[in-house]
């Protein structure tokens, strides 16, 4: 079948599955009227699901934030606030090439969208999904984050928010001017409005599920260990990203915060040594300029995290891999997992944009490549390389059976690489940690399944070979063979991707109604055969592979994640504790060397001068 045949099939098997009317509804919550839409779903051929879905898109749960202040809640409107198309995004790096919603930037973003069940007997389970986007990126104002079909298929009330990211949500002075997290702080607010208001839409407050991808899923975890936000859920998704991973507050960062502050603000003419009046001069700043030009600072560094979330001493009180490790976090179910070929996204940015982008072919990544992609990992995530650092990482991942050929690819070595040190064993270390210090189960999952149309394809254009790469558990998760407004843009998906799609959002709506995927409903059994997941528990280790026959394996990257999560940091920190005594060693040299010229100055003067002569 060729392709225009197979497009066109799978198109017709989309429109066949789904069909969206609408009326309008009307909410009473603590500030106001919501007027949404309620729209028809209907899906015969892999869940003969056939139900209503209100829909409120653009509610305001904070008022308009002051830069760089904490965020206060939405006093209140009068009349029927129109809550039926989506509305502002916060200001950010757009990535056209991303998004088939037009977005429409305002500082006056802190809004939320909810997605629920029309009729429902009794209060059913909510979701709240945090979006990706490396904390500089990102909104939740846009088709690709529907709920419908996770409402209506899973029976859940499904909410999507927004918060500041880049300069709005991250910059830190490191002090009362402008101390950071704001971004995580609006989360936290929002979490609080699910609380007070959810149960207006027939939302059970008591089982509240947040889940997130990528900087979502690690904003999933923080809340999870910090102290400032952990009640105001039952349960947590980290998907493809996790709190302790070292991207996600890094250290060297944090201890430049303060100067990245000052530099930018050299950047807009904002000249100051106080930061009071950085952060007053700052604020007269077009945002749209301030997200430019941190843009620039950031791909001037080679790094999207330049301004991130920081140790505040209000939503985060210390490293959140040190927090996990002194077992300072919620203790709640959690799912947690990755995906095969995370580290595809990283070559496709890092790599050579211009020339791959558009490619169906990987890059060949050569030997010299790979020597300078080695080190260049290596200091972007951890902060640090070394010659040693970089043979033990090579030791780990080169195929040695192949590696006296001149022309070996190392494409395979440096997408693991990058893969297992940001995602894959970060969210290993976190399901661990939680297994051995919590009552409460984990269950954690690895796609490996190669989806026909990557996520970032739109309109039939982009890389082709991202493979089971970065967010592409995305239109799994939402079920992109069912949103309606997607059909043509991103996919389609093929017929036994839809049914694999369905699949996920069962576990994923599962484990937001009983806390176990396996299970639909309290009185339900574990589940079997494509259903089976049993939790992850040490020394069993066991996980659900999600592809189209679902498996249960055993030890995914353990020989990896024993790597990066016990043997590199204790070789790190052996190597860094050599460098002190070396520089200890040169300092101490330098002063010798300094004293004994010093002293061959004073000799050599002393040789100089007359001699005494004894007087008789």
């Amino acid at each position: 079948m060729n392709m225009f045949c197979r497009r066109y099939l799978a198109l017709a098997i989309l429109v066949a599955a789904s069909f969206v009317s609408s009326s309008d509804v009307f909410v009473q919550i603590n500030q106001g009227t919501l007027r949404g839409k309620t729209v028809d779903f209907v899906e015969g051929k892999y869940t003969n699901v056939s139900t209503k879905v209100n829909v409120f898109k653009g509610i305001p749960y904070a008022e308009k934030p002051i830069r760089w202040i904490q965020p206060e809640m939405k006093k209140g409107w009068d009349g029927v606030l129109d809550a039926t198309n989506f509305s502002y995004s916060c200001p950010h790096l757009v990535f056209p090439e991303l998004s088939i919603t037009p977005l429409i930037l305002d500082e006056d973003c802190l809004l939320l969208n909810v997605f629920a069940p029309n009729e429902t007997i009794e209060k059913v389970a909510v979701m709240v999904f945090i979006h990706g986007g490396g904390f500089t990126s990102g909104s939740s104002m846009m088709d690709n984050f529907s709920g419908v079909p996770l409402a209506a298929i899973g029976n859940v009330v499904i909410v999507t928010i927004n918060y500041r990211v880049g300069v709005l949500g991250f910059l830190s002075t490191g002090d009362e001017a402008a101390r950071g997290n704001f971004g995580l702080l609006d989360q936290s607010l929002a979490l609080q409005w699910v609380q007070d208001n959810i149960e207006a839409f027939g939302g059970d407050r008591s089982k509240v599920t947040i889940f997130g991808e990528s900087a979502g899923g690690a904003s999933v975890d923080f809340h999870v260990v910090s102290k400032y936000s952990r009640n105001l859920f039952a349960q947590a998704i980290p998907q493809s990203g996790v709190a302790s991973a070292l991207w996600a507050v890094r250290e060297e960062f944090e201890n430049n915060k303060v100067n990245e502050a000052f530099r930018l603000g050299s950047l807009v003419n904002c000249t100051t040594t106080d930061t009071t009046e950085l952060v007053e001069c700052l604020r007269q700043v077009d945002a749209v300029v301030l997200e430019e030009t941190s843009t620039k600072v950031l791909y001037e560094k080679n790094n999207l995290l330049h301004m991130g979330p920081t140790i505040d001493d209000v939503f985060l009180d210390d490293y959140p891999r040190t927090i996990v490790e002194r077992g300072d976090f919620k203790d709640c179910p959690m799912m947690i997992g990755f995906n095969k070929d995370e580290g595809t996204v990283n070559v496709l940015f890092d790599y050579d944009l211009a020339n791959y982008y558009y490619s169906k072919e990987p890059p060949y990544i050569s030997k010299a490549d790979f020597d300078w992609l080695v080190p260049r990992s290596l200091t972007v995530i951890s902060g640090y390389t070394s010659d040693l650092m970089e043979d033990a990482v090579k030791q780990q991942y080169i195929d040695w059976s192949n590696s006296d050929q001149e022309d070996h690819d190392y494409f395979e070595a440096i997408i693991q690489i990058y893969g297992d040190d940001e995602f894959s064993c970060p969210a290993i270390f976190t399901a661990r940690a939680h297994t051995m210090m919590m009552s409460s189960p984990v269950y954690l999952y690895y796609m490996t399944h190669v989806p026909e149309w990557s996520i970032f394809e739109i309109n039939g254009t982009g890389p082709g070979w991202l493979r089971a790469g970065h967010a592409e558990d995305l239109p799994f998760v939402f079920g992109y063979p069912f949103v309606t407004e997607l059909l043509g843009t991103h996919g389609p998906m093929t017929e036994e991707e839809s049914k694999l799609s369905v699949q996920f959002m069962y576990f994923w709506t599962n484990f937001a109604k009983t806390g176990d995927p396996s299970r639909k409903d309290a009185s339900s059994p574990p589940g079997v055969g494509e259903m089976e997941w049993p939790a992850f528990t040490v020394p069993e280790l066991q996980y659900k592979e999600l592809s189209v026959e679902l498996p249960v394996g055993r030890g995914i990257k353990a020989e990896e994640c024993a790597f990066w999560n016990d043997f590199k940091p204790k070789l790190q920190s052996y190597l860094v504790s050599m460098d002190e005594a070396e520089l200890m060693w040169r300092e101490g040299f330098t002063a010798w060397q300094t004293d004994l010229e010093k002293w061959r100055l004073s000799f050599t003067k002393y040789q100089q001068e007359p001699y005494c002569e004894l007087v008789p």
